[in-house]
């Protein structure tokens, strides 16, 4: 009996590290799920008894060429990037954030309309915000700044009123994507504050 039972347990345990192994092999082929994220508006209303402005339009909105794909970027030194892989942008970050930019102004300044960049002469702008983002990703510091300028342009002669650079920064609450894309909106929030300001 003893050999039998000798030879049972082997068995078993073969068995046993088989099925571990499947199980690790299962494991490792999983595919990881990509994230998708979205800059998100404010909430912040012009003020009360504000005269509604003339027709504005909105772009072009630039951004860096390494900015410019669907995975998040961020920086792990001044001079080295990384590409998060599994955490990407649900749109283009150019449109996401001429989107979140028109939201924010519609918001503070109550235009007649606003326009999306590109419109036609027909389209009736007044007045036309141009923002060249130079900076846009969390820093090897955990801080998320952005660097931008911006200008408002006469529509109809092509003269620029107002020529402004606006640099600032924000800690997220913790190092999770979320928390860093959540920073993000805040700082197009303040950049919104900026240009209506000057806007008005």
């Amino acid at each position: 009996m003893k050999p039998k039972t000798t030879a049972t347990i082997r068995k078993r345990l073969i068995a046993g590290v088989f099925l571990a192994s499947l199980g690790f092999l299962f494991a490792c082929s999983t595919p990881v799920q990509e994230r998708y994220y979205l800059l998100s508006p404010d909430d912040v209303a012009a003020p009360s008894g504000a005269t509604r402005t003339a027709v504005m339009g909105v772009g072009p909105i630039t951004i860096p060429s390494h900015l410019d794909r669907s995975q998040i970027v961020t920086r792990s030194s001044d001079s080295r990037l990384v590409i998060n892989q599994f955490d990407r942008w649900a749109e283009p970050l150019d449109e996401n954030i001429q989107r979140v930019l028109i939201e924010n102004l519609d918001h503070r300044l109550s235009p007649q309309r606003i326009e999306t960049f590109p419109w036609n002469s027909r389209d009736g702008v007044v007045w036309q915000i141009v923002v060249d983002l130079g900076q846009f990703e969390r820093q090897p510091d955990g801080s998320v700044q952005i660097a931008a300028r911006w200008k408002i342009v006469n529509f109809n002669s092509g003269e620029t009123a107002v020529s402004e650079r606006f640099t600032d920064s924000v800690v997220p609450k913790d190092t999770t994507t979320e928390a860093t894309v959540a920073a993000m909106s805040v700082l197009l929030g303040r950049l919104s504050d900026s240009i209506a300001l000057s806007y008005r």
